[in-house]
């Protein structure tokens, strides 16, 4: 049986990193269902306009998103009083939002892809975004 001590310390840091990324997106795929759920009800629900409902239901999945990922995803970094890694979560989830808006309504009025699946893909590129950045800057060590 091989045991850590045996990896290089670039292999082991790669590792973290990708167990790390495999919790991110396990979040981010339930943040992207209360997303979904969320620009369902306030779009197609209620009427509520495509681009008036889209950031409304991605901020709400960026507060839960926080919550998952500061308890799970990172419980082992980040130091001082949580306000301050909400303070920087929120700028870089807001770059975010404005990702998956954009591609969103992109997709939508340009091309005709229905807007669930345009979000999609919105989600997807912002995904990149945000675990990149919240890695370095929110949750760093």
């Amino acid at each position: 049986m091989i045991s850590s001590s045996a990896f290089p310390a670039r292999a082991l840091r790669w590792w973290e990193l990708s167990r790390r990324f495999q919790k991110f997106l396990l979040v981010g795929a339930f943040g992207l269902l209360v997303n979904q759920g969320f620009l369902i009800a306030l779009h197609a629900g209620s009427d509520l306009r495509l681009n008036v409902a889209s950031p409304i239901a991605i901020f709400i999945s960026m507060v839960v998103t926080f919550l998952l990922n500061e308890h799970w995803t990172w419980h082992d970094r980040g130091s001082g009083l949580i306000v301050h890694r909400v303070m920087t979560y929120l700028p870089i989830n807001s770059v975010g939002l404005l990702i998956n808006w954009g591609l969103l309504t992109w997709l939508v009025h340009d091309y005709g892809v229905p807007f669930l699946i345009a979000n999609l893909f919105g989600a997807g590129v912002a995904a990149v975004w945000n675990f990149v950045m919240n890695h370095i800057v929110t949750w760093r060590d």
